[in-house]
């Protein structure tokens, strides 16, 4: 029998080093085919791809929590303001201050923009797990984000393409996220109902880990395929790859530390902390190349697929540092206490 759970956590444990190695196999057959020959067929390639990374992931979104959001409606609204407002704000900063120094092209700052405006990566519910946060809280702001995300991805790259004199099909980009959201988390919520009512609660938790395993599977081979079909273009301009990578870099720690400084000054209290920082500043990768791949934006998955390199080692470095930041808010957080609970309400 297949150990789900050990193949979930070797996936997440070595997901730098299975991006990396994507980026450099797609790059190479990219390079060495002409890849843009197959163009019919790698788009319906994208499409299944696009729905084997994020359904799977939809299927362990509990909705259900979010009748529970009004309770906790400051630490939702921090949550919220932070990584769908705070977050491209500051990314739209970066670009402009990285562009006095290297003009990035309009289909790359576009890209940096989307990685900022997707919802947040349902890691961070995990993330939040492991430092002992507020897993509740941390689902609601998943919910919210994902739910909002038909508003805010094309609104901001809306706004932004305005003033970079950039067209951005935004009917276009409303479809898409409807068909790499939306639809997926109907059928996640349609496949988790059905799942706990056939194989009941322990049932779908021993299955529970295989999802976010599929979908991570699923997001290597999305990384594969743009670095393969962009490879003769990344290797015309290799620059374009590290430049955005200095944005990346800048927004994770600005963003750790003014969470850190904020929420203390506010007087949050360490476990909702937590639930409040991974899902702000931690964002889906994987739904923002989604919807550059599905929508044909070209350049712009390039940002989306770089960012695990960056994301990854800022936001398991702050979860290493629980311990030492729960001190700082002097909580006493028991170290036997479960990482995570997940009851008949699932």
């Amino acid at each position: 029998m297949v150990d789900y759970l050990r193949l979930k956590n070797h996936l997440d444990k070595f997901l730098p080093v299975y991006v990396t190695v994507s980026m450099l196999i797609g790059f190479f057959v990219g390079i060495n085919i002409h890849a843009e020959k197959y163009k019919d067929i790698l788009h319906w390639v994208n499409v299944g791809v696009v729905i084997m990374m994020i359904y799977p992931m939809m299927i362990n979104l509990r909705i259900g929590e979010m009748k529970n959001a009004f309770k906790q409606g400051k630490q939702l609204a921090i949550g919220l303001i932070m990584g769908l407002v705070v977050a491209p704000i500051l990314m739209w900063l970066l670009i402009s201050l990285v562009g006095l120094a290297y003009p990035l092209s309009p289909q790359l700052a576009m890209g940096l923009m989307l990685s900022m405006v997707v919802p947040c990566s349902s890691m961070s519910i995990a993330y939040t797990g492991f430092s002992r946060g507020n897993l509740e809280l941390a689902t609601i702001i998943v919910a919210f984000s994902f739910i909002l995300a038909i508003v805010t991805v094309p609104g901001w790259l809306a706004v932004y393409a305005a003033s970079a004199h950039v067209s951005v099909p935004t009917m276009l980009l409303i479809m898409t996220i409807i068909e790499v959201v939306f639809v997926p988390m109907a059928l996640g919520i349609a496949t988790r109902a059905a799942l706990i009512k056939k194989k009941g609660t322990e049932g779908f938790l021993r299955l529970k880990p295989l999802f976010p395993a599929i979908s991570l599977i699923g997001m290597y081979t999305i990384v594969f395929l743009i670095f393969m079909e962009k490879a003769r273009l990344i290797a015309k301009k290799p620059e374009m790859v590290a430049i955005a990578l200095i944005p990346l870099i800048l927004y994770y720690l600005i963003s750790l530390g003014l969470l850190t400084y904020l929420n203390r000054a506010l007087k949050i209290r360490y476990k909702d902390h937590m639930a409040i920082t991974f899902p702000s500043v931690g964002k889906n990768e994987g739904t923002a190349m989604a919807i550059a791949m599905s929508a044909g934006m070209g350049l712009m998955a390039i940002p989306p697929a770089v960012t695990p390199l960056i994301q990854i080692p800022f936001l398991v470095g702050y979860v290493k540092m629980w311990q030492k930041l729960a001190k700082k808010w002097n909580c006493k957080v028991l170290e036997e206490e479960p990482i995570e609970k997940e009851g008949k309400k699932s």
